[in-house]
């Protein structure tokens, strides 16, 4: 009884935690304080970094979009070093880390799942409905690179790669933040596949993750394609200006393309 009241209780804590997190805002104080400008009244009246970068500046957009990421790496982190390492559980955590539930052994253990990776979704529900801003908050871009920062090298170098591919082709921070998403949430589910398929050796597990830190199982890949999809449709107005043609384009792109021409001659 006692350990099916903990798993009823640490996702909802997670979910909790990531939510209060997740809805912690950095942009509105900045806007009021220094530019004396609240940033949902003017532009796309998104709080987001890219709406606020376009109103502020690039190092603004950079600052906001590292404390949207963090939102989400915060929560994780902590519900993962709570639930791992407190010794509350005869003398252990309530669950064993990654590396000895890919391997198996998770026997003694109250919580045999990677419940952590609900305060992420927690996060997200935070991002787009801040509990301190009337519920209107960012598009979850920034939750969903949170959450890829933390998973793998692997999935972070591919997701970087397609963002930056995008970005340089079609100058869209909306676009190139979807296509990366899609291209994420794919590799999520190959990734969790052939982990829970027992495809990556386990003496590599170390190496191909951050360390026996996170479990990259379905758990993981559900979380990341809700995120993904919310994000998606969040970005819905982004779609449509750019079907119209109306959508604007970030225009450090083009700063650093003409300096590269400008160096090659």
């Amino acid at each position: 009884m006692k350990i099916l009241l903990v798993n009823i209780l640490a996702p909802i804590a997670c979910i909790l935690i990531g939510y209060i997190i997740g809805s912690a805002n950095i942009s509105i104080p900045i806007g009021k304080l220094i530019f004396k400008q609240d940033p949902r009244e003017y532009g796309s009246h998104n709080v987001g970094a890219t709406n606020c970068g376009r109103l502020w500046g690039r190092k603004w957009f950079w600052l906001i979009f590292l404390f949207d990421t963090l939102k989400t790496i915060a929560p994780l982190y902590l519900c993962w070093s709570l639930l791992t390492y407190v010794p509350i559980h005869h003398g252990h955590g309530l669950m064993p880390d990654a590396y000895n539930m890919y391997i198996g052994n998770v026997d003694g253990f109250a919580i045999k799942w990677p419940v952590y990776w609900l305060a992420c979704l927690g996060a997200l529900f935070g991002n787009v409905f801040p509990l301190f801003l009337k519920f209107k908050g960012g598009k979850a871009a920034s939750t969903y690179l949170g959450l890829t920062f933390t998973t793998s090298w692997g999935l972070t170098t591919t997701g970087v790669i397609t963002y930056l591919i995008c970005i340089f082709k079609t100058k869209y921070v909306s676009f190139s933040s979807i296509i990366c998403g899609i291209e994420n949430a794919i590799a999520s589910w190959v990734w969790a596949i052939l982990l829970m398929c027992k495809v990556i050796p386990a003496k590599m597990y170390w190496f191909i993750l951050w360390g026996p830190m996170f479990y990259c199982n379905y758990v993981f890949a559900i979380v990341m394609t809700i995120i993904v999809i919310v994000m998606v449709f969040r970005h819905h107005e982004n779609i449509a200006r750019i079907k119209a043609g109306t959508e604007r384009k970030v225009q450090w792109v083009d700063q650093i393309l003409h300096r590269n021409k400008q160096v090659e001659n």
